[in-house]
């Protein structure tokens, strides 16, 4: 009787736990929904803006003091270089991708040659002899 009852304790934790991540997601899913990250992008770049506003505004007093003064940049600033950032970072990762059929293919039939050459030597030595 005492096995069992820990296995339910076990499957109860396991499943409080699961619960849980699932609702700090579908909590964290909500809030960037409602502050307009998952809209458009000028919904997009207001969020960016209030929330780097909102980041440098509430920053804690010992943080200042354990940084020793290090001026942190405006919130215009930090939203250009984030923005600037990730344009940048989007248009590497699309490049990416519309080149990568290509890529894969060139290294394909790179291995696909290199394969039927080692076969040809190693496996049937008398082969086109």
């Amino acid at each position: 009787m005492g096995q069992r009852s820990a296995t339910r304790s076990k499957m109860a934790l396991s499943l409080v736990k699961n619960l849980t991540k699932i609702v700090i997601g579908g909590g964290a899913l909500y809030v960037t929904y409602d502050q307009g990250i998952w809209g458009e992008g000028s919904q997009s770049t207001k969020a960016l803006t209030r929330l780097s506003g909102q980041l440098v505004a509430k920053q804690p007093p010992y943080v200042k003091e354990r940084l020793g003064g290090v001026q942190f940049p405006s919130t215009e600033e930090m939203a250009v270089s984030v923005r600037d950032n990730w344009n940048s970072g989007v248009m590497k990762v699309c490049s990416g991708l519309s080149a990568a059929p290509a890529f894969v293919g060139k290294y394909s039939e790179k291995a696909t040659t290199s394969l039927a050459l080692f076969i040809r030597q190693n496996l049937h030595p008398n082969v086109g002899k």
